[in-house]
């Protein structure tokens, strides 16, 4: 049996088959709730949504049939979508291009069929939605072809649906990176023919952010837009697109010659060296391609993962492109030892622990305030800073287990200091995840009643990065801890959106000036400019100022006299072990009043 006539834009058809129609085992609730509707609307024991495939049918949503799908040839779909109108067979043992189909003659007896087709906007069927009866039946009313028109284009809204969640970037309109991962798994089970992924990281996630920062998310996407457009130019013909982050897209292509392959990378390359014209600013990026053959082996990796890998490094090295190299994995692998690690750690005894840098008046040098920082003695790799593991960290959960930690620890050492009649506050750092919901200054405040630790000897330090994530909610939640008489400080003031709209709204007490603008404040005439205006403008806001990073004399010398209250630095004293902190204290408040005398 020779099966239905196979449509004239076939071609075009599969494309849009392979597009918008995943083979998912996967049940689709809406799809069920379809099938179902129909089947009882139309008092049918068989209700199918069928997807014709190059060699086969199979169903997405389907009621009174056991098999998931059937030869292309046996199909009556197949015939259905030949034409924009629905198919209706009254009789199929009546009907010359049915009567000796097996599903006819067989299982499950065929004997009454009617399908509409699902015609994608393009004009093309992907398949129908049908029904089926055992038993012949009279041809249906207008009003019944009506219904089953009004389900199917229910059905193809739902495929669209699916297609732009499942698989569309919603910035670009490109397949996403669910659609690459499909893309290839397919084609690794289904064709002997390998494939090279190409990643292309068009932008460092640095400049991204500071374009975002100073032309606004609207010109970034028009920029990502115009580098999609430059590299989709690149491309050979029917290659296509896919954007697998904000910054990063990648394309498949077939493995050949290579000295046709570097061409290709050589020319993507090239497209780049010019500065990129958006909204006729010109933005110069740095392209970064990361190559990536994908053999069975590779496919047993996170493949993606190591072709992202190879992307970063060519442009961060500024080679242009580079392929895979197992030693460029080592460092990620670490990412993930750390990680591991740093579960474990929060979990165990031992190797996370508190040290305290002191803050001082540089009016009278007595310590106002000491800060808790983190400190990480990994049992096999040693001493791991915290600047490798808490970027780490805050890309993961792991962030809200650590900043409790580290609450709890420095809570609990404040109400010792507080027992020993310490007068200096504790200041604990928290992120932008802590603050964007209730749940971390729940846990504050219940610390703070339980070990009967004064409110006012406890303050948070947050960075301006916090305030974009969630602005009302971070306000809300400093509010609750303001109105307890819990200090507010912004940590790293000045390099981050310094809004002074936010700024004046929020119920901060004090803005820590960043260490990288005090270090240079001896040789940076413009670095003292800013920092002079900063300490204006945020005593103009009644704001306490303290110097981050002070390492000499002069620079203590410069921010005492322009007006800072407070502050911190090497010069000043090093972090420091909690039961070294007193008798630090006790001896800088009696040096200070030696000089003062």
């Amino acid at each position: 049996m020779a099966g239905a006539p196979t449509p004239i834009n076939e071609a075009q058809r599969q494309l849009q088959v392979t597009q918008l129609c995943r083979l998912d085992t996967t049940p689709d609730e809406v799809f069920e709730h379809i099938v179902a509707m129909v089947a009882e609307y139309f008092q049918a024991p068989i209700a199918l949504i069928s997807i014709v495939d190059e060699q086969r049918q199979w169903f997405t949503a389907r009621i009174g049939l056991l098999t998931q799908e059937t030869p292309r040839q046996d199909s009556f779909c197949a015939y259905a979508i030949l034409a924009n109108e629905p198919l209706q067979v009254l009789d199929a043992t009546q009907d010359v291009r049915f009567q000796n189909n097996s599903l006819v003659t067989g299982e499950p007896g065929i004997r009454f069929y009617a399908g509409m087709p699902l015609i994608t906007p393009e004009g093309l069927g992907l398949g129908s939605l049908c029904i089926i009866d055992t038993k012949p039946r009279r041809a249906m009313t207008p009003q019944e072809l009506s219904m089953l028109g009004h389900f199917a284009k229910l059905t193809m809204a739902r495929i669209l649906t699916l297609r732009n969640t499942n698989f569309i970037d919603a910035s670009t309109g490109l397949y996403n990176r669910s659609r690459l991962e499909d893309d290839v798994a397919q084609a690794a089970a289904s064709s002997d023919q390998s494939n090279v992924l190409v990643v292309a990281d068009v932008i460092g996630p640095m400049l991204l952010n500071d374009i975002i920062k100073v032309l606004g998310h609207s010109f970034a996407q028009a920029l990502m837009l115009r580098m999609q457009q430059t590299l989709q130019a690149q491309l050979p013909d029917r290659c296509g697109l896919y954007c697998i982050s904000p910054s990063r897209f990648a394309f498949l292509i077939p493995d050949g010659p290579q000295d046709e392959l570097i061409q290709l990378y050589d020319q993507i390359i090239a497209a780049f060296d010019a500065p990129v014209q958006c909204n006729s600013i010109p933005i110069k990026t740095q392209i970064g391609l990361g190559v990536l053959p994908l053999h069975s082996g590779v496919l047993e990796q996170d493949w993606l993962r190591l072709a992202i890998t190879s992307a970063d490094d060519a442009r961060d090295r500024g080679i242009g492109w580079s392929p895979y190299e197992s030693r460029l994995d080592a460092v990620q692998q670490r990412a993930f030892t750390l990680l591991s690690g740093l579960a474990e750690a929060l979990h165990s005894d031992g190797q996370l622990r508190l040290v305290y840098q002191p803050r001082i008046s540089l009016v009278d040098g007595h310590c106002t305030s000491v800060e808790a920082l983190l400190r990480w003695d990994h049992p096999t790799l040693g001493a791991i800073g915290p600047a490798e593991f808490i970027p780490l960290a805050e890309k993961t959960a792991l962030i809200r287990e650590l900043s409790l930690w580290v609450a709890e620890k420095a809570v609990m050492q404040a109400a010792t200091w507080q027992r020993q009649g310490a007068r200096f506050k504790v200041a604990i750092n928290v992120s932008a995840s802590d603050l964007d919901s209730p749940a971390f200054v729940d846990r504050i405040i219940e610390l703070l009643s339980d070990q009967h630790v004064d409110p006012r000897s406890l303050e948070v330090e947050f960075t301006e990065s916090a305030l974009m994530r969630n602005p009302g909610e971070v306000s809300r939640q400093l509010l609750r801890l303001r109105s307890l008489g819990v200090e507010v400080a912004i940590d790293d003031f000045g390099t981050g959106y310094s809004n002074w709209t936010y700024l004046r709204d929020l119920p901060a007490s004090t803005v820590k000036l960043d260490q990288s603008f005090i270090r240079n404040l001896g040789d940076d005439e413009k670095d003292c400019r800013l920092v002079r205006t900063i300490i204006d403008l945020a005593k103009r806001l009644e704001l306490r100022v303290v110097a981050e990073g002070i390492e000499t004399q002069a620079v203590y010398d410069l921010v005492a006299q322009w007006g800072c209250e407070e502050g911190q630095g090497y010069y000043i004293a090093r972090p420091m072990a909690p039961e070294l902190l007193l008798g630090w204290a006790d001896e800088n408040t009696q040096a200070a009043q030696g000089s003062a005398g």
